[in-house]
């Protein structure tokens, strides 16, 4: 399960990447060189941009490649203890106030029916990476007590 869910994870981060870079290329072509800009270009690119951001924090928390500061480098093991349940407990609350304020925030758009300027898309399918990745963050997070 957990293999795939990592998979699942890597590969939408890469896909909407993919689709980051490509549209970047395509406005910069259409702008520049036929000198005829895309009106949509800027909205698709803040979803996937957006989406390729908060599903790999996700997997920088499974993989542990957050930024790190290495302070205390000498302490004692009671003192590294205490840190890191200190460090747990603070990351696990931003996480679930994440997800707690993403999930009112995809709820109230989707109420509202409000669509993204060009795209007729719902700005409730955008906001929706936001609980979705704090429940793969908050799922991994939880498993690093257990490792």
């Amino acid at each position: 399960m957990d293999y795939l869910i990592g998979k699942m994870l890597e590969l939408t981060t890469a896909i909407f990447l993919a689709i980051s870079v490509i549209i970047t290329f395509v406005q910069v072509v259409f702008r520049y060189v036929l000198e005829q800009p895309l009106s949509w270009s800027q909205e698709a690119l803040m979803i996937s941009f957006l989406y390729s951001i908060l599903f790999g924090s996700a997997l920088a928390i499974k993989n542990r490649e957050h930024l790190s500061v290495d302070l205390f480098e000498n302490m004692s093991k009671e003192l590294d203890r205490i840190l890191k349940a200190v460090e747990f407990i603070v990351v696990g609350v931003v996480i679930v106030t994440l997800f707690y304020y993403g999930y009112e925030l995809v709820r109230d758009n989707f109420r509202s029916g409000q669509i993204i300027g060009i795209l007729p898309i719902n700005k409730g399918y955008v906001y929706l990476a936001v609980p979705l990745s704090a429940l793969f963050m908050f799922y991994y997070h939880v498993k690093k007590v257990f490792r």
